[in-house]
């Protein structure tokens, strides 16, 4: 250990840690020291493959043969953040405290495919151009555009459907009946 508190362990091979139970903790230093400059907590799983460029391969596995639970949000407070465990988890969990968001993002460049779950609802969008595809699910309704919204179909919680676009078509082997 060096004189700032850092302690660095390393294998040219395989470096195992194993027990019952293994717990990883990121925290501030106890008691507050001078020498240890301050940051963030954190914890970094990373595999970073080989020289020159440390990108040709690299691998994290996670699997949890009942479950793999992903927690995040403020300290654990009763009823206000999730809880790290749960005996119900059986598959994969992704859970966040309420402020927080949920973002799936495949890919960087304009054809890139979205999920994002917010306090203010969920999208999903291919594409991340103002024009591309979208749905947008809010307390409120849902709405389905393309075209930067040229094309449109929203419907709302009050059986309100209103359908836009340069030109809408109906077409169909039934019989369209509209009450008013």
């Amino acid at each position: 250990m060096d004189d700032h508190g850092n302690n660095s362990q390393s294998a040219s091979s395989t470096y195992q840690i194993a027990g019952n139970q293994v717990v990883l903790l990121s925290r501030k230093p106890v008691p507050i020291s001078p020498k240890v400059p301050p940051g963030p907590s954190r914890i970094v799983l990373l595999a970073a493959g080989g020289l020159p460029t440390f990108a040709d391969d690299g691998d994290v596995d996670i699997r949890g043969v009942k479950g793999v639970r992903i927690t995040s949000g403020p300290a654990a407070l009763p009823m206000m953040s999730p809880s790290t465990a749960s005996e119900a988890t059986n598959g994969v969990e992704i859970i966040v405290g309420e402020a927080q968001n949920i973002t799936i993002q495949r890919g960087q460049t304009t054809l890139a495919q979205m999920i994002e779950m917010t306090p203010e609802g969920i999208t999903l969008q291919c594409g991340s151009t103002p024009t591309s595809p979208k749905i947008e699910m809010t307390p409120e309704g849902i709405t389905l555009s393309a075209g930067g919204g040229t094309s449109c179909i929203t419907l709302d919680v009050n059986g309100m459907v209103v359908i836009e676009g340069l030109t809408v078509r109906i077409n169909g082997d039934t019989v369209v009946a509209i009450n008013s």
